[in-house]
């Protein structure tokens, strides 16, 4: 009898681990017995990489993010650098060819699947490889209180605070511009803070003028005020989950995580195949064809001396 009980026992026991690997979704071995890859990411925006976005990818793909949001340079130069490093960057387009170039970062160039879902107007030309996938875009503006453009902004003594992007390469751009078309003074009239994007988005627009993602070309006249940004992932050469890094991004590249997610971010879509009835025209990849890109500030490589240049130039301090 005791015989028997054991054995009927052992029976279902069998068959719950059998109905187990059946159901989830990477088998019993990954689902229970093996913990959760950590996976080490660093982002510049938090915006990028939404928390419902995270939870989804952790658990479809048996991993656990670590993330921190950092718009250090030195700092994420110094985890790119380390080994073991961080695992996944998430950062503007200039960050990524800056790196490149250093050599920090993995080649995904045998990887061309990834580059095919990519828009053909932010792949850029480069003999010695592909760094950097491009996920997102977005064109800023000054947007001002009362919608009649920035020059009407700096002579309106009623409204003093300027709002800007906390990237210390953009802002230098733009007091070098404004230096160039004689509005310096008039901008160092103003009380300028400078905030993160999830920030800006924040903001009510009778607070000041914000630097803000343009959702339809600006009849701002004044040149070199927009910007053009992209942001996408790199893979840093020390990571020691390149293999695991490079699913996540294919995982992340696909139309279902872009569409589901792309509209929760105030970004636009690099991708080619992000095409579905949801997402409006100017959300997606063609519809940087339909904008003024004349006289747009773009910035191509990170200035080491960004930080120094507009203390010293220009008295003020990020």
């Amino acid at each position: 009898m005791k015989t028997k009980i054991l054995w009927f026992l052992f029976f279902l026991v069998c068959m719950g681990v059998g109905f187990l690997h059946g159901v989830l979704p990477h088998g019993l071995s990954k689902s229970v017995f093996i913990s959760p890859e950590k996976i080490q990411i660093i982002t510049t925006d938090a915006a990028f990489f939404p928390e419902q976005l995270q939870k989804e990818l952790e658990a479809e793909m048996h991993v656990k993010f670590s993330v921190t949001v950092s718009r250090d340079w030195e700092s994420l130069l110094a985890h790119t650098v380390a080994s073991p490093g961080v695992d996944l960057l998430l950062l503007p387009s200039f960050w990524a060819h800056t790196l490149a170039q250093q050599i920090l970062l993995l080649d995904l160039s045998s990887h061309g699947e990834l580059a095919q879902r990519t828009a053909s107007d932010f792949l850029g030309k480069n003999d010695n490889g592909f760094f950097f996938l491009p996920f997102y875009w977005m064109k800023t503006h000054i947007q001002t209180p009362d919608g009649t453009g920035f020059q009407n902004f700096l002579k309106n003594k009623q409204v003093s605070t300027l709002f800007l992007l906390a990237d210390e390469d953009l802002l230098l751009k733009h007091f070098q511009t404004w230096k160039e078309q004689g509005l310096l003074e008039q901008v160092n009239q103003k009380k300028i803070l400078t905030l993160q994007l999830d920030q800006l988005l924040a903001k009510n627009a009778d607070e000041g003028a914000i630097e803000l993602p343009l959702k339809e070309d600006s009849k701002d006249t004044l040149a070199n005020l927009s910007a053009l940004l992209v942001w996408g992932a790199a893979i840093p050469q020390t990571s020691e989950n390149k293999d695991l890094v490079l699913e996540i991004i294919d995982t992340l590249a696909t139309p279902y995580y872009q569409e589901k997610y792309l509209l929760q971010t105030p970004f636009n879509s690099t991708f080619a195949t992000v095409t579905g009835d949801e997402i409006p025209l100017q959300r997606r990849a063609e519809y940087i064809r339909n904008l003024q890109l004349k006289d747009i500030l773009i910035l191509e490589k990170k200035d080491f001396e960004a930080k120094q240049k507009l203390k010293s130039e220009f008295n003020f301090t990020l």
